[in-house]
């Protein structure tokens, strides 16, 4: 190994390597859910409005995970949460094409995005666990860069696969979530930060978590940027579809952007990252909303390429980020609840934006879809934009308690030691 690379390799520890190679394959292996509604609207024979719905339903049992899996990971461990989400979501999954009936697929695809997405809070507490503030916004940004390295293989795997059969795809998906749960089971031990010797572990109070109107703001932008960028792995097929492209262009699309982001995500991502509360953040998010406003004219292969070259330019420089914002903003004791609002709140993007965005395609059009689309995402950065004082002023304290109210004043507490702040100065903040 080359001297550099391997003093970078060094800079971080060995479980956190072993967490970004099992989400390279677990990414490699999502193949699924991109291609659920065309499996449901082609093969399975429901219509385009039951196809997205069950997108939604998805999506309903994320938002669900995201909420429990962060608790969780808190209450009982990240290690144990990692497991039991990625060897349990593989059963449903594995049910699906077997289902009966739409009422059958709607509750076992809701089961499974339950199960599956209850590991993204505890991988990105785990980040935090392991990885000092300063060397965060890079550890992050290595995660999503080995999740679009995946991407960079899966979608393009996954649109020859259902070319043939849409059963490869099952198959694929629940290999890769078992051996993502060997990984972490053979190389990932428990990080959650630990009590004092002998001290009893103290109850999970969410209060803070409820009451910090920074982290509600911060995920509402979330929610409306994830609303539309769903669009583009739910109606994004169908709207190519419909202009006479298969499955394998749509996944040919989602390559350039896995592509795209695997050869300047990371140093995009770094680079922005350290300028977090700063003028990158808002300008990508307009960036995606740019990218969705272009696919309006777009009707070839070309042309859904180009646009997915400027809304990955902002996805790479937006998305990667927001957990960094996360992990500053939470005390060592609530990092997975903290940051199981973050993934909650793509969960309830992927729960609405599916089925909304399927019934503006399918009642107006494309024109009408992407315009929507933009329009939220654009609402999103002027959000984010405003947020960022808040969050330099909040992070300019000392402390930086985690529960304040949006828009007032940060007062200061007294710390218990490595970095935290005490359970009763986070209740006087609040």
């Amino acid at each position: 190994m080359p001297p550099r690379l391997r003093a970078a390799v060094a800079a971080y520890p060995r479980p956190f390597w072993m967490l970004v190679v099992g989400t390279f394959v677990n990414r490699t292996g999502l193949v699924v859910l991109p291609f659920l509604a065309l499996y449901l609207s082609g093969p399975r024979a429901f219509s385009v409005a039951q196809a997205t719905a069950a997108v939604s339903l998805y999506g309903a049992g994320a938002f669900a995970g995201g909420f429990v899996g962060g608790w969780l990971s808190d209450r009982v461990g990240r290690r144990p949460v990692l497991l039991a989400s990625l060897g349990g979501a593989s059963l449903p999954m594995a049910a699906i094409p077997f289902a009966p009936s739409f009422a059958a697929v709607g509750g076992l695809v809701a089961a499974f995005g339950l199960l599956s997405e209850m590991y993204r809070p505890a991988v990105s507490a785990a980040v935090a666990d392991l990885v000092p503030e300063a060397g965060r916004p890079r550890a992050y940004a290595i995660v999503y860069w080995a999740i679009n390295l995946g991407a960079a293989v899966g979608p393009a795997l996954g649109g020859l696969l259902a070319e043939r059969s849409y059963l490869g795809l099952f198959v694929l998906e629940g290999a890769t979530l078992f051996a993502y749960a060997v990984i972490v089971l053979v190389s990932v031990p428990e990080t959650r930060p630990p009590t004092a010797d002998g001290a009893e572990r103290p109850r999970i109070d969410l209060g803070p978590v409820a009451r910090d109107g920074a982290l509600a703001a911060l995920a509402l932008a979330v929610l409306l940027t994830g609303i539309g960028f769903y669009q583009l792995f739910t109606t994004l097929p169908l709207a190519m579809e419909a202009d006479g492209l298969s499955e394998r262009y749509f996944g040919f699309v989602i390559t350039v952007n896995g592509a795209l982001i695997v050869l300047v995500g990371l140093p995009v991502a770094a680079w922005v990252g350290d300028r977090a509360t700063g003028w990158p953040v808002p300008t990508a998010v307009a960036l995606v909303a740019l990218g969705l406003a272009l696919q309006i004219p777009a009707h070839s292969f070309g042309a859904y390429a180009a646009c997915a070259v400027v809304w990955t330019l902002g996805e790479m420089a937006f998305l990667p980020v927001v957990p960094t914002l996360v992990a500053r903003m939470a005390p060592d004791d609530l990092r997975g609840s903290y940051q199981g609002v973050y993934h909650a709140s793509w969960g309830l993007a992927k729960m609405i934006g599916p089925a909304l965005g399927g019934l503006v395609f399918a009642g107006l059009g494309s024109a009408a879809l992407w315009g929507g689309a933009a329009g939220l995402v654009a609402v999103a950065a002027v959000l984010v934009a405003l947020l960022l004082p808040t969050l330099r002023r909040r992070f300019a304290s000392p402390s930086h308690p985690p529960a304040v109210a949006l828009g007032t004043s940060t007062p200061s507490t007294t710390p218990t030691g490595s970095g935290s702040t005490s359970r009763e100065g986070r209740r006087r903040t609040a």
